[in-house]
């Protein structure tokens, strides 16, 4: 019987790994995927699904904190360790597909969470891989307030990149986007609401006008509307 289950989707097996806070087979189900798959594609197709499914299970009251606590502990340690990683065999080379080129000298992409540790980690993520890419990032932890953009001092070169991640991505977004865009009306603002599926030019009606000048569903699209402004629209 047990050989007709369906076998668990990657991001499934390793929430799974997780929930059962097993973070060493959990690092296994990461090592195989990467044996035949890029880091970007890791973390579009596999971290950032599982995270979605934790955050799922958190705002039903289904995940315990002590799991919870594990879960993003155990995810940022392996984010460190596949920066270290790449660094060092430079396996994130290949995270982009196609042509990329680094932003212009000078202009920093400015990585926010939205509200949360999960948006937190999402945009971990996302700075790693721009990091690799050639860009300069600067990646900030969550901050209703915006006080650490007093420290960042954003200027007209730079990009914002907003962070969020499902079930409650786009209140959160664009309550951030709209301050961002309040206070730094001549920055660039790309909002990542990660695994949406729907139409993005009307999840776009949402948010309050003036609106963000681009709102991408993956990390791939956010890396390539952070990097070439002009053709992200």
């Amino acid at each position: 019987m047990l050989g007709d289950e369906p076998a668990l989707a990657e991001e499934a097996r390793f929430y799974q790994r997780l929930l059962a806070m097993d973070d060493q087979e959990a690092r296994t189900v990461i090592d195989r995927y990467l044996a035949g798959h890029s880091l970007l594609q890791l973390c579009d197709a596999v971290l950032v699904p599982a995270l979605t499914l934790a955050e799922h299970d958190r705002h039903k009251g289904a995940l315990d904190p002590d799991r919870e606590a594990f879960l993003f502990l155990s995810v940022k340690e392996m984010l460190t360790e596949l920066a270290e990683r790449a660094e060092k065999s430079g396996f994130a080379d290949v995270a982009i597909t196609g042509e990329v080129k680094p932003a212009a000298p000078g202009g920093r992409i400015l990585c926010i969470p939205a509200n949360d540790e999960a948006d937190e980690v999402t945009a971990a993520m996302l700075a790693l891989l721009l990091e690799h890419s050639g860009c300069i990032v600067v990646t900030l932890l969550p901050d209703p307030s915006l006080q650490q953009l007093a420290f960042v001092q954003p200027a007209a070169g730079d990009v914002f990149c907003v962070s969020a991640l499902p079930p409650f991505a786009f209140a959160h977004a664009r309550t951030l986007s709209h301050q961002l865009r309040v206070r730094f009306p001549g920055i660039r603002i790309v909002v990542g609401v990660w695994g949406f599926a729907g139409e993005t030019e009307r999840a776009m009606e949402r948010f309050q006008t003036p609106r963000p000048d681009k709102l991408v569903t993956s990390l791939a699209d956010a890396i390539q509307a952070a990097i070439h402004p002009v053709a992200s629209g």
